[in-house]
């Protein structure tokens, strides 16, 4: 391993979660040193493909938190601990059994003892045609995730599929595997407003209820600024536009987290994930499970 790319994949990554993650590579004790010392103790060093797998899928978790957009599920009954590898292998087999292809493997990541496992899962979607240097195209036969992460101690699964059809299949073949039932969370405006008024909010979005606002032919109204709740509020004290009356809240951005009453979550981290799931838990647990 390279220093510029151990640099580079560790970047995303907590120090709580690095350290955990080398403790278990056989280079000593490294989990107690600061990260540019354990970049240095690794350098040049060879890792087994096992453990730049696990690297690998902690860096694409880190990653799709920030830039995807999850559908958050919850389950009522309790889930003992997993073996790793027992999942994996069910959910392969039952993918594969599905799709009947051997180009689709699944992958399942321990990323805190007991808790939380990230689970990805790729297959081989529709063919696409690239074009290359001098006119020429190529069909290529791209790979496609469905992205999850499966939390214990907060009854949750997230959900990143590039398309509904092959993440409600894997969603299934999860239920099978564990022997539960996920049920889709929406959120309801209050709970979108409570989130957003603990930070500044880029974007908001309100449903446009004909019968409060008086008007036809427009379903969502969407406002983007440097800070668009204290706008709102200046907008209706100066001119009297409120935009609150045309709707309920149904969208909200913030630089941590963006969410919508269709149950879509974007994080900046784990640290703002772990916070948020948490917090809908026990809003969950407040008005009852489904």
């Amino acid at each position: 391993m390279s220093k510029d790319v151990l640099q580079i994949l560790f970047k995303p990554l907590s120090k709580k979660v690095m350290r955990r993650l080398v403790s278990g590579w056989g280079f000593g004790i490294l989990e107690n040193l600061d990260i540019d010392e354990i970049i240095n103790v690794l350098d040049g060093r060879e890792l087994l493909v096992a453990k730049f797998l696990e690297l690998l899928l902690l860096y694409d978790m880190s990653m799709a938190l920030k830039f995807d957009l999850w559908s958050v599920y919850s389950y009522s009954n309790s889930i003992g601990n997993i073996a790793v590898k027992d999942l994996e292998n069910s959910l392969n087999g039952i993918l594969k059994m599905k799709k009947n292809s051997d180009k689709s493997f699944l992958n399942v990541y321990e990323v805190s003892k007991n808790k939380e496992y990230y689970i990805v899962y790729s297959y081989e979607d529709k063919p696409v045609l690239i074009e290359e240097w001098g006119f020429k195209y190529n069909v290529v036969n791209r790979l496609a995730r469905v992205r999850s992460i499966l939390n214990l101690e907060k009854k949750t699964l997230l959900i990143d599929a590039e398309s509904e059809k092959e993440g409600e299949k894997f969603k299934k073949a999860l239920e099978k595997a564990l022997k539960t039932k996920f049920h889709h969370t929406t959120f309801p405006p209050y709970v979108l407003q409570e989130f957003a008024e603990k930070d500044t909010v880029k974007k908001a979005a309100f449903a446009c209820d004909s019968q409060l606002s008086g008007v036809e032919g427009i379903r969502k109204i969407t406002l983007e600024g440097n800070n668009v709740f204290d706008a709102i509020k200046g907008l209706r004290a100066r001119q009297d536009i409120d935009f609150r009356k045309v709707g309920p809240l149904v969208e909200a951005e913030t630089p941590k987290l963006y969410i919508s009453s269709e149950g879509k979550l974007m994080f900046k981290d784990q640290k703002n994930k772990d916070q948020i799931l948490k917090k809908l838990r026990e809003t969950t647990e407040g008005e009852g499970e489904p």
